[in-house]
Order: structure tokens, then C-alpha cells, then sequence
């Protein structure tokens, strides 16, 4: 850490990208100012744990990258911020929240399914309507946060459905896995679904196994030992397959599974594996744009007023940025509208949109000023993350519009909807 703290200048090129010290002023919520808190650690001045508004600016990290891209010396910040959660983690024992979260859900896919049912069953049988109507919610803010984000759910989930979606395709152009991670699989299925019948109209053979979370949650948390698990379950699912390429459709995921091998580099058995899962992961809309031949006078005509928001974990995570607009802009009828500020961060950023309320609020509040001035009907994004949060902008300020991913769209113009 040292090392990595070493290489700040203290420049402060970091304060005009930065989301949390745009909305703060406060010099602690910016990269140069949590470096410092953090040299004061290292250098014996505090202990890990011991000061809570170390902890505190610590926390309040987004981890969107953007000092990074930023500093003139790449500073790797995001590093830094993770292994001192790391540190604290250490020092504290893990929190409530770690503790039913990533240590709990999160931690095998039966209890994530047990948990996204029992939301499913919320939303679907009434007890919903009946829960707002009461107001209860409105006691803890937290949870009626947390109650605002979750976004209408599917009646199945991804997994139910593929039996009947999954086709097996004669001399295919190529052999890919795809990793449809939690949140595509229990909130947005229909982003897998489109995504599937887009790849298999392109004469792909997919290859879609059940998956445990991609340890990206964990790592940000600062639980290093929990993603490892995690993700050596991801690779014993990938690995040794005859694939071409691993397609992702969430920024998040494919900026995960893209830094397992420098994760698990250490370890005998599983570094080289790590590696070969890593170097074939790529951004389903790269992918789609840049190896499967669209031919934009099959697409049907769809009559969409479109803007795009960058997820962090894509534009500088997976390095994509200019794929999903180019994309879009194929499709006959879109009419596409670049939003200000389009790569900043929405505030969602995991259990951050929760767990750092007041910060996520407004950081959301300037995307969605952003996104009023395109006066467009259709935000699109890849990443459900960024889905939820800006879904939730959407509907809390009734702006007449959808949240979908590119593959939705696609989708939509193939089959003429």
C-alpha cells in the first residue's frame, strides 16, 4: 500500500472527477485527500478501525476509477481504497451488513434465489402496494431506499427460462460462454433472454452454466479471501470448456472476471486457469459489434429517442465506451442524443446506493439532470447495477422514460417490436 500511496503527487487533478468531492467540497472525499488518510495509518499516526472518520471517507469511495483515469501518475487509487477496507475489515470483524450480504446472500446462489423469490413474491402478490399505502417505509429511510431501487421483477428468473431458449446451433460462427451474474438473472432476465436470441441469431452456439456471484461486490468490500472462492467457482465453470470467448452483459462482472488472473496469480493451481478465463472475457456489445457481421438493413425500424450512460466498471474498467453507442446507432429509427457527462459515475455502485444514501441521491440527482436536458425516451446502459439506480431516478422523478440495456434494443429491432 505504501508503494501504491508512494506515487501520489498531490496534484489534485482529481478533484474535478470526482463525484463524491463534487458534491461534498470536502478534500477527505476525493483521491488525494483518502491517500492521505491513509498515509497517516501507514505511517503510524492511526491504527486501522481506530478512527471512525477515516473509516468513514474509506467508505464513501465509489471505487468509479475515474481519479485514475485522471492522475497524471495513475495512482491506483481503487487499489489502495480496497486493501484498506481490507485493513479495517481486519481489525473490526465485518460488519451486519457484510455479515447477511456478501458473507450471507451473496455468498452461494441458493440463498440470492431464496431472496430474490421472496422480493419476486413481494412485488407480484400485492403485499407491495399494500406496504407503500401503509407508510411504514417511510420510518427507515434505509429501507425504503433500498425498497425504491428494486426495479419491477420478472415472474421468472433467466435460469427458468433458458431450457426453452437455449438452442443447439449446427456449425456455429463461434463457441462462447456466457456469465449472466445475480442481478441479470433474478431483476433484468430479459436483458439474458434478448442477449441470448441476439447471440444465437448470429449463429452462435452459447454455452450458459449456473453461476455463483463474481466476487466484485466482495473485492470492493475489502473481503479478498471471500472473492477468491468465488471466483475460482467462476473458473471451474469456464475453464477447460472449448470457447472462443466469455461475452458478459454487466460492466461489473466482466471487469471482475477480467482481473482474475492478476487476483489469483499467487495461487498454484488455479493462476494459469485464472488467466485463460480472463483473456476471454468480453463486453457483449464489443463482441456483438465487432465479430458478428450486422447487417443494418435486417433490422426492423424502432422509433426511440436514446442517451447512454457509461457504467464505471465499462468505459474504465473494460475500456468500452465508443461500442455500445456505435451500436445503438445502427439500429434504423434511434435517434441517438450523447448525454453530458456521460462516464460519471450514477451513484449506484453496489450496495454503495443504499448503504451511502444521501451521497448516491446526489450524485444520481446530477445524471438525471444530465439526462432531462436530451429529452430523450430511452436511457440505455450494461450494467443492472447502473440499471437500478437509474431506473429508481427515473421513476422517483417521473421522467417519461425506459431504462434497457443495448441487447434490449437489438433485440426489439431484430424481431420488429
Amino acid at each position: 500500500m505504501e508503494e501504491k500511496i508512494s506515487k501520489c503527487n498531490k496534484c489534485g487533478f482529481c478533484q474535478e472527477v470526482c463525484p463524491t468531492y463534487l458534491i461534498t467540497k470536502n478534500e477527505a472525499n476525493v483521491a488525494r485527500g483518502r491517500i492521505r488518510l491513509a498515509h497517516l495509518v501507514c505511517d503510524g499516526s492511526y491504527k486501522w478501525g481506530s478512527e471512525p472518520e477515516i473509516e468513514e471517507h474509506i467508505k464513501s469511495c465509489l471505487l468509479c476509477k475515474a481519479c485514475i483515469t485522471n492522475c497524471p501518475s495513475s495512482v491506483a487509487t481503487d487499489k489502495i481504497i480496497m486493501e484498506a477496507r481490507e485493513k479495517i475489515n481486519a481489525a473490526k470483524g465485518f460488519s451486519f451488513f457484510h455479515k447477511a450480504a456478501y458473507r450471507g446472500v451473496l455468498a452461494e446462489q441458493k440463498r440470492f434465489k431464496a431472496a430474490s423469490g421472496l422480493a419476486r413474491f413481494y412485488q407480484h402478490s400485492g403485499a407491495r402496494r399494500l406496504l407503500r399505502g401503509s407508510r411504514i417505509l417511510g420510518v427507515v429511510q434505509k429501507i425504503k431506499r433500498m425498497e425504491d431501487l428494486l426495479p419491477p421483477l420478472p415472474e421468472k428468473n433467466f435460469f427458468q427460462q433458458a431450457p426453452g431458449l437455449i438452442k443447439n446451433i449446427e456449425e456455429p460462427k463461434f463457441k462462447v460462454g456466457y456469465y449472466v451474474g445475480c442481478a441479470t438473472n433474478a431483476f433484468f432476465s430479459q436483458v439474458a433472454v434478448a442477449t441470448v436470441k441476439v447471440l444465437q441469431h448470429y449463429n452462435c452456439q452459447v454455452y450458459v452454466p449456473e453461476v455463483e456471484c463474481c466476487g466484485g461486490p466482495h473485492q470492493s468490500a475489502g473481503d479478498f479471501d471471500e472473492a477468491r472462492r468465488l471466483a475460482k467457482d467462476t473458473i471451474n465453470k469456464f475453464a477447460g470448456k472449448d470457447l472462443e470467448y466469455i461475452v458478459i452483459d454487466c460492466a461489473t462482472c466482466g471487469s471482475t472476471l477480467k482481473e482474475y488472473g492478476e487476483l489469483l496469480k499467487d495461487d498454484d493451481e488455479y493462476s494459469k486457469k485464472a488467466q485463460e478465463v480472463s483473456d476471454k472475457v468480453i463486453d457483449v456489445n464489443k463482441f456483438v459489434l465487432e465479430y458478428l457481421e450486422i447487417d443494418a438493413k435486417e433490422l426492423k425500424n424502432v422509433d426511440y429517442r436514446v442517451s447512454y450512460h457509461d457504467p464505471c466498471h465499462g468505459v474504465r474498467g473494460l475500456k468500452v465506451s465508443s461500442e455500445p453507442r456505435e451500436l445503438l446507432k445502427l439500429i434504423p429509427g434511434v435517434e441517438f442524443i450523447e448525454m453530458k457527462q456521460a462516464s460519471m459515475c450514477c451513484g449506484g455502485a453496489g450496495s454503495y446506493c443504499f448503504l451511502q444514501d444521501d451521497n448516491s441521491e446526489a450524485i444520481l440527482k446530477m445524471k438525471m439532470e444530465r439526462f432531462r436536458e436530451t429529452e430523450a425516451n430511452i436511457l440505455a446502459t450494461s450494467c443492472p447495477a447502473c440499471m437500478m439506480q437509474l431506473g429508481h431516478g427515473l421513476r422517483s422523478r417521473k421522467i417519461k422514460a425506459d431504462i434497457l440495456h443495448p441487447m434490449e434494443l437489438l433485440d426489439k429491432a431484430l424481431n420488429g417490436q
